[in-house]
């Protein structure tokens, strides 16, 4: 799989000589989402990844990406009077300042060039978008916003992020920015809407541990399955679907 070249290709020299290019392999690209599915399912990573299906997708809702933009934008007017907002207050929050380089920021959140970790022996690379980060002595913090329909528990944040978290860390720690150790999640959940048609948020920050050492764990595991010819049975409700229609595909 991946391999972009499977012969060398023969030139002419001179004097009767010849050489060869080596043979190109593709590099592997994965990114946190991508390690989330082969952590939630090998077999449907490997076959997004070798064979390009990928499970099917129902109709995205556009509100979580408009949240998104405008949280930014209401973080980017804080970070411009180096503040943090009332949200992010008590002993948590002590000593903990918003990233200040906007322009370095604007190139992280952007899934094209945002932070990347390459590693040459594996062929592979790492990389992701960071909505936000948090800085405290030096040291770098993920900080990650999320919208939700109600309130939500810790234990259900680090079971649905501690991943991409740790990716995050991961990948700070590749960069020369020493993590933290532990990552923020911002939770929006709607509460009520006023009589002049505004839409009230809970808002929550969750504090989780991080582990670069995990992270990398998994990508060095992910990267290694895609190398079998094929993958094993699953027992997710895509693999179920798969088999059972599969003389239909």
């Amino acid at each position: 799989p991946f391999s972009e070249a499977s012969h060398g290709q023969r030139l002419s020299g001179r004097a009767g000589t010849a050489s060869f290019i080596k043979p190109s392999v593709k590099e592997i690209s994965l990114s946190p989402s991508a390690l989330n599915l082969f952590l939630d399912c090998p077999r449907c990573f490997w076959y997004e990844k070798v064979k390009s299906i990928k499970r099917p997708r129902g109709i995205f809702p556009s509100l979580p990406g408009g949240m998104d933009r405008v949280i930014k934008a209401y973080f980017d007017t804080f970070r411009g009077k180096n503040t943090l907002p009332a949200e992010l207050s008590g002993d948590d929050f002590r000593g903990i300042r918003l990233f200040g380089d906007q322009e370095k920021l604007e190139r992280w959140r952007n899934w094209r060039t945002g932070l990347a970790m390459r590693d040459a022996a594996l062929g592979a690379v790492l990389s992701g978008a960071l909505d936000d980060l948090l800085v405290k002595d030096g040291q770098y913090i993920p900080f990650d916003y999320k919208t939700k329909g109600s309130p939500t528990s810790r234990e259900d944040a680090v079971k649905y992020y501690q991943n991409q978290m740790d990716c995050y860390t991961l990948l700070l720690e590749a960069n020369g920015l020493p993590p933290a150790g532990f990552a923020f999640l911002l939770y929006y959940s709607p509460k009520t809407v006023a009589e002049s048609g505004q839409a009230l948020f809970e808002v929550q920050p969750i504090k989780i541990s991080t582990q670069a050492a995990r992270a990398r764990a998994t990508f060095e595991r992910a990267v290694a399955f895609l190398s079998q010819p094929a993958p094993p049975e699953g027992a997710c409700e895509y693999c179920v679907w798969r088999a059972k229609f599969k003389d239909l595909c």
